[in-house]
């Protein structure tokens, strides 16, 4: 990969895009008190989706993390070097920030859509969660669903252990977590996914999001620590 890494860096930058748009594009859409039980319905769907359909698309590029947690967790692996570590959690940001943008621009025409608050699918706790989860809850919330997460991208896409279904073990899993943690904290397991509508909204001058934000990035980036741990225990490496 080490030749084409400017191709990696831009396959992040356009993954990442397309599963914000997507899945933070979907929670927006499918936001608002009457319209909670199709809100964790689609959203964690949607994101199972597109995480698949990008996994097939970039993953031989530069190994589909669209995630800095999962780009932490493949560091500590020794699967990237530091440097790509960085450059792809940019590469990352730079989507994601991007994807947020474009849905803002969308979506603020939408005379129903909800960009106050946790608008724009920022994650949150307490007052911004719908069950109220204290931000204790939240901060272990994500940990775990993110280590979990994290453990099965680490298992499925180790080269010897690689098969074409890998992605759909991903997207599964992905599934999973969002039906889990969306009544929650909106789940995040992924640093970019949080911050990227948060810095948006605090520039549109919308909500509180960026508040909460650091949540949303140190226990998504220690679920991941936690999840390469194991699963190095797991392996003997």
């Amino acid at each position: 990969m080490k030749d084409f890494n400017l191709r990696a860096y831009l396959a992040e930058f356009i993954g990442t895009f397309i599963l914000v748009f997507f899945g933070t594009g979907s929670a927006v859409l499918y936001s608002g008190a009457s319209a909670n039980a199709l809100l964790i319905l689609t959203v964690p769907i949607v994101f199972g989706l597109t995480i698949v359909a990008v996994y097939y698309s970039i993953g031989h590029i530069s190994g589909g993390h669209v995630n800095p947690a999962v780009s932490l967790a493949m560091y500590f692996d020794n699967r990237i070097s530091l440097k790509d570590m960085f450059l792809y959690m940019f590469s990352q940001l730079l989507g994601a920030l991007s994807a947020s943008a474009l849905l803002f621009a969308l979506i603020s025409n939408i005379p129903n859509a909800e960009l106050k608050t946790v608008g724009l699918g920022a994650n949150g706790f307490e007052k911004a969660s719908l069950m109220n989860i204290t931000l204790i809850g939240a901060f272990l919330t994500e940990i775990i669903l993110t280590g979990i997460f994290v453990f099965v991208v680490l298992s499925v896409s180790k080269k010897e252990n690689y098969s074409s279904t890998g992605g759909l073990a991903i997207g599964s899993v992905l599934t999973l977590v969002h039906f889990f943690g969306i009544a929650l904290t909106g789940t995040s397991v992924n640093p970019a996914r949080s911050l990227a509508p948060a810095i948006i909204l605090k520039l549109a001058g919308l909500g509180t999001a960026l508040n909460q934000v650091w949540l949303f990035i140190i226990a998504p980036l220690l679920g991941a620590v936690l999840a390469v741990t194991i699963y190095k225990l797991m392996t003997n490496k």
